[in-house]
């Protein structure tokens, strides 16, 4: 009897066992997936964290630091800047045409074109140089600058705060070295190059702005790309343009195309909005690097019409003093 008893003692204890065991898995089954989700949502976010100057810069894309020689018919002059950390920044200098070159031949100083290019190639890659003829013929002397790190530029670490400097540097360049009159310069940023435009933009004086293919932020380009991480929190580099829409007062012109497919057009007319006048938007086609081409009558022709704005302004200024 006692060992009947024992028996079935040992034999009650078994299924609660068994469903303590069973439950601890059930408990584990769904904890695995939820450790894992949260172990790879920390990791890309840390991952996105620490690369973030890779995927904001791209100097070794579209013929990376390669130099193209200039076509024989650009009157390029290759010049050095130095900056204030003392680099050494590549530029090119393409003077406006003579009276002889222009179809209609003007007495005004000419206006200068200070460019600021995106995040991938150099200044002297063929898309570039064909954009330099059609602009060159609208008037316009064109320097072109890249940025450290870019082209034939010293290499330097790639940062927000870097390229300012840069852009500041080639700004106080043309009008110290070049004797620029500041009021002849028009101040040019394309994609990653709009932001930098904009602070420059925010702290000199010049004839005016234009921005094409330009963002609000660098955060805000980022959220949209990858929704479901914290972009806004995780970015250091910001190039916040529209946070610095309201401090801009000279002209602004800011050129985007529909299809744009790395920068929003909706992101360009937001930042539209947050401009104070005087201030003009024209809608493009053609993509986001090659609207001049595939839009060159609206691209060229918006941009002919308003740089004979900053050219009246600057007759019907008062001589200083």
């Amino acid at each position: 009897m006692n060992g009947i008893g024992k028996t079935r003692a040992t034999s009650g204890a078994e299924p609660a066992t068994s469903v303590a065991t069973a439950v601890r898995r059930r408990r584990w089954l769904i904890a695995l997936p939820l450790v894992i989700a949260i172990g790879g949502y920390v990791g890309a976010a840390l991952y996105m964290r620490a690369n973030e100057t890779s995927f904001v810069f791209h100097p070794d894309q579209y013929g990376g630091r390669t130099m193209v020689a200039p076509a024989a018919d650009l009157p390029v002059e290759a010049v050095r800047i130095p900056t204030p950390d003392s680099l050494s920044l590549s530029a090119w200098v393409i003077p406006p045409p003579s009276a002889a070159e222009q179809e209609m031949p003007t007495e005004d100083a000419p206006l200068w074109v200070l460019f600021l290019h995106g995040n991938a190639a150099n200044i002297s890659v063929p898309l570039r140089q064909a954009w330099i003829r059609p602009m060159r013929a609208l008037g316009v002397g064109l320097v072109l600058v890249d940025y450290r790190g870019y082209g034939a530029s010293d290499d330097g670490t790639l940062t927000e705060a870097g390229l300012y400097r840069d852009a500041r540097a080639t700004f106080d360049w043309l009008t110290t070295v070049r004797g620029i009159d500041p009021s002849h310069i028009v101040i040019f940023g394309h994609s990653l190059g709009s932001g930098v435009a904009t602070h420059l933009a925010a702290r000199v004086g010049a004839a005016g702005l234009v921005l094409e293919g330009a963002f609000t932020s660098i955060p805000d380009v980022g959220a949209g790309r990858y929704p479901w991480l914290p972009i806004r929190w995780l970015a250091r580099e910001r190039f916040a343009s529209l946070d610095r829409a309201d401090s801009i007062a000279m002209p602004k012109l800011l050129l985007h195309a529909e299809d744009d497919g790395a920068i929003p057009f909706a992101m360009g007319q937001q930042l539209f909005a947050a401009f104070g006048a005087p201030k003009s938007f024209a809608t493009l086609t053609g993509g986001h690097d090659r609207a001049f081409a595939a839009d060159s009558a609206t691209y060229f022709g918006t941009l002919r019409g308003w740089l004979a704005t900053l050219r009246v302004i600057d007759r019907e200024s008062p001589p200083p003093g």
